[in-house]
Protein backbone atom coordinates (compact mmCIF):
# COMPACT_ATOMS: atom_id res chain seq x y z
CA UNK A 1 0.00 0.00 0.00
CA UNK A 2 1.05 3.52 -0.90
CA UNK A 3 0.95 6.48 0.97
CA UNK A 4 -1.09 8.45 -1.26
CA UNK A 5 -0.93 12.03 -1.91
CA UNK A 6 2.22 13.53 -0.22
CA UNK A 7 4.38 16.96 0.27
CA UNK A 8 7.74 16.40 1.73
CA UNK A 9 9.28 19.77 3.11
CA UNK A 10 13.40 19.07 3.53
CA UNK A 11 16.67 20.81 3.74
CA UNK A 12 18.81 22.12 1.13
CA UNK A 13 22.44 20.25 1.19
CA UNK A 14 20.77 17.74 3.58
CA UNK A 15 21.72 14.11 2.38
CA UNK A 16 19.01 12.66 4.47
CA UNK A 17 16.41 14.98 3.24
CA UNK A 18 17.23 13.32 0.12
CA UNK A 19 17.03 9.82 1.33
CA UNK A 20 13.64 11.07 2.54
CA UNK A 21 12.35 11.86 -0.84
CA UNK A 22 13.50 9.30 -2.86
CA UNK A 23 11.72 6.56 -0.48
CA UNK A 24 8.68 9.06 -0.73
CA UNK A 25 9.04 9.44 -4.53
CA UNK A 26 8.27 5.67 -4.36
CA UNK A 27 5.94 4.68 -1.83
CA UNK A 28 4.06 7.63 -2.76
CA UNK A 29 0.79 7.84 -5.27
CA UNK A 30 1.58 11.51 -5.77
CA UNK A 31 4.49 13.54 -4.35
CA UNK A 32 5.99 16.45 -3.99
CA UNK A 33 9.07 17.84 -2.46
CA UNK A 34 9.61 21.64 -1.60
CA UNK A 35 13.60 22.56 -0.10
CA UNK A 36 14.18 25.44 2.27
CA UNK A 37 17.75 26.92 2.50
CA UNK A 38 17.21 29.67 4.85
CA UNK A 39 15.25 30.94 7.61
CA UNK A 40 12.13 33.57 6.83
CA UNK A 41 11.15 31.97 3.61
CA UNK A 42 7.43 32.14 2.67
CA UNK A 43 6.15 28.52 2.27
CA UNK A 44 5.19 28.20 -1.59
CA UNK A 45 1.82 29.66 -2.67
CA UNK A 46 1.43 26.40 -5.04
CA UNK A 47 0.81 24.32 -2.53
CA UNK A 48 -2.36 26.59 -0.87
CA UNK A 49 -3.85 25.30 -4.13
CA UNK A 50 -3.33 21.52 -3.59
CA UNK A 51 -4.90 19.05 -0.89
CA UNK A 52 -2.54 16.34 0.84
CA UNK A 53 -3.07 12.87 2.37
CA UNK A 54 0.25 13.88 4.65
CA UNK A 55 2.67 16.74 4.91
CA UNK A 56 6.40 15.78 6.29
CA UNK A 57 8.32 18.22 7.33
CA UNK A 58 12.63 17.60 7.88
CA UNK A 59 15.18 19.33 8.88
CA UNK A 60 12.78 22.30 7.07
CA UNK A 61 13.23 26.20 7.89
CA UNK A 62 9.17 26.61 7.04
CA UNK A 63 6.59 27.21 9.09
CA UNK A 64 3.51 25.47 8.49
CA UNK A 65 0.29 27.40 9.09
CA UNK A 66 -3.56 26.69 9.72
CA UNK A 67 -4.29 26.75 6.35
CA UNK A 68 -1.21 24.73 5.10
CA UNK A 69 -2.32 22.26 8.39
CA UNK A 70 -5.84 22.41 7.13
CA UNK A 71 -4.92 20.58 3.71
CA UNK A 72 -3.86 17.54 4.66
CA UNK A 73 -6.39 14.78 5.10
CA UNK A 74 -4.47 12.68 7.42
CA UNK A 75 -1.57 15.00 9.37
CA UNK A 76 1.00 17.25 8.76
CA UNK A 77 4.19 15.60 10.82
CA UNK A 78 7.68 16.87 11.63
CA UNK A 79 10.53 14.95 12.75
CA UNK A 80 12.01 17.42 15.53
CA UNK A 81 15.81 17.17 15.94
CA UNK A 82 15.50 17.01 19.86
CA UNK A 83 13.62 15.45 22.71
CA UNK A 84 10.17 17.20 23.97
CA UNK A 85 12.51 18.19 26.76
CA UNK A 86 13.61 20.82 23.94
CA UNK A 87 11.80 22.57 21.77
CA UNK A 88 12.58 25.34 19.13
CA UNK A 89 16.10 26.47 17.95
CA UNK A 90 19.42 25.36 19.28
CA UNK A 91 18.15 22.33 21.28
CA UNK A 92 21.13 20.32 20.97
CA UNK A 93 23.18 23.00 21.76
CA UNK A 94 21.11 23.66 25.57
CA UNK A 95 21.46 19.90 26.12
CA UNK A 96 25.04 20.30 25.90
CA UNK A 97 25.81 22.65 27.86
CA UNK A 98 23.50 21.41 30.53
CA UNK A 99 25.42 18.26 30.44
CA UNK A 100 22.33 15.73 29.11
CA UNK A 101 23.35 12.65 29.06
CA UNK A 102 20.43 11.62 26.66
CA UNK A 103 19.48 13.15 23.52
CA UNK A 104 17.64 12.15 20.46
CA UNK A 105 14.31 13.06 17.91
CA UNK A 106 10.96 13.44 18.24
CA UNK A 107 7.69 12.89 15.44
CA UNK A 108 4.92 14.70 16.23
CA UNK A 109 2.04 16.11 14.92
CA UNK A 110 2.20 19.80 13.82
CA UNK A 111 -0.10 22.53 15.06
CA UNK A 112 0.01 26.04 15.45
CA UNK A 113 2.61 26.31 17.56
CA UNK A 114 6.09 25.70 17.35
CA UNK A 115 7.40 21.81 18.52
CA UNK A 116 4.05 21.66 20.32
CA UNK A 117 2.03 18.94 18.51
CA UNK A 118 0.65 15.25 20.17
CA UNK A 119 3.92 13.53 19.96
CA UNK A 120 4.07 10.29 17.93
CA UNK A 121 7.53 8.76 18.94
CA UNK A 122 10.90 9.57 20.60
CA UNK A 123 14.43 8.17 19.78
CA UNK A 124 17.25 9.10 22.46
CA UNK A 125 20.90 7.80 21.97
CA UNK A 126 23.54 8.22 24.58
CA UNK A 127 25.66 11.36 24.67
CA UNK A 128 29.20 10.89 25.92
CA UNK A 129 31.75 13.02 27.56
CA UNK A 130 33.92 13.23 24.56
CA UNK A 131 30.90 13.83 22.45
CA UNK A 132 30.74 17.58 21.37
CA UNK A 133 28.52 19.36 18.75
CA UNK A 134 29.21 17.97 15.50
CA UNK A 135 29.25 14.37 17.22
CA UNK A 136 26.05 14.90 18.31
CA UNK A 137 24.54 16.07 15.44
CA UNK A 138 25.48 13.55 13.53
CA UNK A 139 23.57 11.42 15.56
CA UNK A 140 20.95 13.35 15.78
CA UNK A 141 20.38 13.27 12.12
CA UNK A 142 20.68 9.54 11.56
CA UNK A 143 18.73 9.09 14.59
CA UNK A 144 15.95 10.98 12.66
CA UNK A 145 15.92 9.61 9.48
CA UNK A 146 15.60 6.01 11.30
CA UNK A 147 12.74 7.47 12.74
CA UNK A 148 11.30 8.94 9.96
CA UNK A 149 11.58 5.67 8.07
CA UNK A 150 10.11 3.79 11.14
CA UNK A 151 6.78 6.38 11.21
CA UNK A 152 6.70 6.12 7.40
CA UNK A 153 6.30 2.53 7.01
CA UNK A 154 3.61 2.53 9.76
CA UNK A 155 1.63 4.85 8.11
CA UNK A 156 2.09 3.16 4.88
CA UNK A 157 0.77 -0.24 6.26
CA UNK A 158 -2.56 1.45 7.89
CA UNK A 159 -3.16 4.82 8.49
CA UNK A 160 -4.85 4.06 11.34
CA UNK A 161 -1.57 3.83 12.76
CA UNK A 162 -1.48 7.42 13.66
CA UNK A 163 -3.84 7.14 16.44
CA UNK A 164 -2.30 4.51 17.29
CA UNK A 165 1.19 6.27 17.90
CA UNK A 166 -0.42 9.33 19.39
CA UNK A 167 -2.35 7.17 22.15
CA UNK A 168 0.76 5.20 22.78
CA UNK A 169 2.50 8.21 23.29
CA UNK A 170 0.00 10.36 24.74
CA UNK A 171 1.55 10.44 28.72
CA UNK A 172 4.82 12.47 26.67
CA UNK A 173 4.69 15.89 26.72
CA UNK A 174 6.29 19.36 25.70
CA UNK A 175 8.50 21.23 27.84
CA UNK A 176 6.79 24.37 28.74
CA UNK A 177 10.29 26.17 27.68
CA UNK A 178 10.42 26.91 24.29
CA UNK A 179 14.50 28.00 23.02
CA UNK A 180 14.37 31.33 20.60
CA UNK A 181 17.16 32.80 18.43
CA UNK A 182 17.78 35.16 21.19
CA UNK A 183 18.55 32.52 23.75
CA UNK A 184 20.96 30.71 21.55
CA UNK A 185 22.85 34.19 20.96
CA UNK A 186 22.91 34.72 24.48
CA UNK A 187 24.38 30.67 25.12
CA UNK A 188 27.36 32.17 22.35
CA UNK A 189 28.67 35.54 24.81
CA UNK A 190 30.51 34.48 27.04
CA UNK A 191 30.78 36.35 30.19
CA UNK A 192 33.94 37.78 31.23
CA UNK A 193 33.78 36.50 34.61
CA UNK A 194 33.34 32.86 33.48
CA UNK A 195 35.97 30.27 34.79
CA UNK A 196 37.51 27.66 32.88
CA UNK A 197 34.78 25.17 33.34
CA UNK A 198 31.68 27.38 31.93
CA UNK A 199 34.36 28.19 28.91
CA UNK A 200 34.64 24.23 28.03
CA UNK A 201 31.02 24.08 28.84
CA UNK A 202 30.35 26.66 26.20
CA UNK A 203 32.73 25.91 23.83
CA UNK A 204 31.72 22.35 23.69
CA UNK A 205 28.33 23.30 23.22
CA UNK A 206 28.73 26.02 20.45
CA UNK A 207 31.94 25.43 18.63
CA UNK A 208 31.61 23.72 14.86
CA UNK A 209 32.58 24.99 11.94
CA UNK A 210 32.33 29.01 11.65
CA UNK A 211 30.77 28.86 14.66
CA UNK A 212 32.38 29.81 18.07
CA UNK A 213 31.73 31.41 21.23
CA UNK A 214 32.97 35.00 21.73
CA UNK A 215 33.99 37.52 24.66
CA UNK A 216 32.70 41.13 24.11
CA UNK A 217 36.25 43.52 25.50
CA UNK A 218 35.89 47.23 25.00
CA UNK A 219 33.03 47.27 22.47
CA UNK A 220 35.21 44.51 20.58
CA UNK A 221 34.02 40.80 19.58
CA UNK A 222 37.08 38.27 20.45
CA UNK A 223 36.45 34.72 19.21
CA UNK A 224 37.98 31.82 20.80
CA UNK A 225 39.46 29.60 18.25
Amino acid sequence: MKLGSVLLLGRKGCKYSLRLRNYLLKESQTFRYIESSYPGKKLNKIIEKKNFDYIFCFRSFYILKKKHINKTKFAAINFHPGTPEYRGIGCINFALYNNEKFYGSTAHLINERIDNGKILDVKKFQIKKKDNLNICLNKTYRLMIKQAFFILKLLKKNSNNLEKLILKNNKLKWSKKLYKKKDLEKLYLLKKQANQEEIKRVIRATKIKNFRPYKIINKKKYFLI
